[in-house]
């Protein structure tokens, strides 16, 4: 076969592959063999799932290189397939488990639109936004929070790092989630005190992550929707990973209504310009479009969107691949 055609039918069909990763993950079998080989009856006992069809799911995962079958007829996890496990460092789980839930999966099956009308598949096809159907929809934005939780892990380490807190007393974290974030940053910083804010569902078991850091007691948590509401006392407001979901419009107001509020704003994404990117980084900027009015942007469209919201760009430091942090002040 042609190598060209050979690379367009790899990718036309490798949706079937994403699916069967994902019921691999669903199912729980990486969790399953952790203790040992197993036999696909075994295995299709536990996961409640038909022997003949999991035998065949199997093979497909042995091509995938998760599993190995051995001469017994047993099935082994490999060192990929491990990685499918929940409980170990660097699982890759919730983000296998996130891509092929049907929010997802019913979105990317969309995209034609997306394109076509220049709107979000998802609000075309449930009505609302992402953030708004996972409130309303109770547990299903879990595995993608309990990824991003991961996420920001890294990231708080970093601003924790990057950004010079000693004269700030209280941090507000817009959009942050589970607090990691925050987390990081004020076991990190032990002068400081910070306020989170997040819709209900995303803001769930916040305390339970603050916790984990010690830092329950410094930080306020708010339920509640910062399109309309900036609670909470803070002299500097941190949107991280917040502002690559919003229009150009749409963030310039978020950063004005931060700085009318808190006096000083600190905006961290991905800072990329999308001309000759990697596919990567392209893929992120689709998933925007699919999911959300958002996209990725370069600096100095960041630049303007500081000037549309009365504020300008005072400083910015790395910290990760193609991620900023953004430091916006009054602009007089």
């Amino acid at each position: 076969m042609d190598p060209d055609a050979k690379a367009l039918r790899s990718l036309a069909l490798g949706y079937r592959l994403s699916q069967a990763l994902y019921v691999f993950a669903e199912l729980g079998i990486a969790d399953a063999l952790a203790a040992g080989p197993a036999t696909a009856a075994d295995l299709a006992l536990k996961a409640g799932a038909h022997e003949g069809s999991l035998t065949r799911l199997l093979r497909l995962c042995r091509a995938m290189e998760l599993v190995d079958e051995l001469p017994d007829g047993t099935f082994e996890l490999t060192a990929r397939g491990t990685l499918v496990r929940t409980d170990v460092p660097g699982s890759q789980w919730p983000r296998v488990r996130a891509a092929g839930e049907a929010w997802q999966w019913d979105s990317w099956g969309r995209l034609l639109e997306s394109v076509t009308t220049g709107r979000s598949a998802f609000e075309q096809h449930y009505g609302s936004n992402s953030f708004e159907y996972f409130d309303k929809t109770p547990g299903v934005g879990e595995t993608m929070m309990g990824r991003t939780t991961e996420e920001a892990r890294r990231r708080g380490a970093a601003i924790a790092e990057a950004f010079d807190f000693r004269s700030v007393q209280r941090v507000a974290d817009i959009g942050g989630g589970r607090g990691a974030i925050l987390g990081e940053i004020l076991s990190r910083h032990k002068h400081l005190g910070g306020v989170l804010v997040d819709l209900p569902y995303a803001v769930a078991g916040a305390q339970e992550v603050l916790a984990g850091y010690g830092v329950t007691e410094r930080c306020e948590v708010v339920a509640g929707d910062f399109r309309t509401d900036m609670p909470g006392e803070a002299d500097v407001c941190l949107l991280s990973a917040v502002v690559h979901s919003w229009s150009d419009a749409d963030s310039s107001a978020l950063i004005g209504r931060c700085l009318e509020r808190y006096g000083k704003v600190l905006v961290v994404d991905e800072v990329v310009d999308t001309v000759e990117a990697p596919i990567e980084v392209l893929l992120k900027d689709l998933q925007l479009m699919v999911f959300s009015d958002g996209r990725h942007r370069a600096l100095e469209e960041y630049r303007e969107m500081f000037a549309a919201a009365g504020a300008r760009l005072a400083g910015s430091a790395p910290i990760g691949k193609n991620e900023l942090l953004m430091e916006g002040v009054p602009a007089s």
